[in-house]
């Protein structure tokens, strides 16, 4: 096994004629991380690019939601998801060939996570952080820039992945090999509301908080500063927070989009639950 991979446990038990099969998960930030998140996306006018992705990434576990588990990796790895992508996450061999209908990960601080893709400096930058999730990129508005460094120490186990067009879990193939795609959905960042599938993509409020409470603007919005925007006096119907707990500015709100990033083969969904 190479160097800095994830000790996998897992079960090669043979069906009755079923055979076995192999399960490689990967990871991809798309378009939106990879190159922009245009103009044409936001309310406001703004568009992001972003310069990292930096997600710590582990626990993987299929299982039959009933006790009986496929394949589990121990440890976590950092991968940066604005390199181009997809790229493996991991890979478990052997597998009993049937419909596995429980796919979960996490998306979690780790102290002793290894790097995927991503440098030494950032592999560093995560563990000494205590970082599930570190972004860095410019937002810009005709002649207007702000950059932004931001580090989320959120745990979040994503739960009951389920694929639009595929559906739950993953189904391991006699012989063959099923690719998984853990999803990264950058543009979710920016959304307006917590919980409406409605939400809108804004930048506005962000740009404005650059200098909150400082000497003055800089350039450089930070979370030190969105901290000290209250919600209540954005502009109304915009950054509602469905009754979420505990967020009353924008740093808060920032911070609970996180949870949001992890998808599931493109589109699909899973349950996040914080921990």
């Amino acid at each position: 096994m190479k160097q800095g991979l994830m000790a996998v446990a897992f079960l090669g038990i043979t069906a009755c004629g079923g055979g076995t099969g192999d399960v490689v998960f990967t990871t991809y930030g798309g378009d939106f991380i990879e190159k922009e998140l245009p103009a044409s996306a936001f309310e406001d006018g703004w568009s992001v690019k972003y310069t990292k992705f930096l997600v710590t990434l582990g626990e993987l576990k299929v299982t039959d939601g009933k006790g009986a588990v496929a394949a589990q990796s121990t440890g976590a790895k950092v991968h940066d998801v604005h390199r181009a992508g997809p790229v493996e996450v991991e890979r478990f061999t052997g597998l009993e060939a049937k419909d596995w209908g429980e796919v979960s990960y996490a998306i979690a601080p780790a102290s002793a996570a290894t790097a995927g893709n991503a440098t030494a400096e950032d592999l560093e930058r995560m563990r000494t952080g205590g970082y599930a999730v570190y972004v860095e990129g410019t937002g810009t508005k005709g002649t207007e820039t702000k950059q932004f460094a931001w580090g989320f120490a959120q745990d979040t186990l994503y739960e009951h992945c389920e694929s639009p067009d595929l559906g739950e879990g993953v189904t391991v193939p006699s012989g063959g090999e099923e690719v998984v795609q853990l999803t990264l959905h950058g543009d979710h960042l920016f959304f307006d509301d917590l919980q409406s599938p409605e939400a809108k993509l804004r930048f506005d409020a962000l740009a404005q908080a650059d200098g909150f409470g400082f000497a003055g603007p800089d350039g450089v919005v930070t979370l030190q500063e969105l901290e000290l925007v209250d919600l209540t006096t954005l502009p109304r119907d915009t950054y509602g927070t469905g009754g979420a707990p505990n967020v009353s500015n924008l740093r808060d709100f920032v911070s609970a989009l996180v949870r949001r990033v992890g998808h599931f083969r493109g589109e699909g969904e899973c349950s996040p639950k914080a921990r």
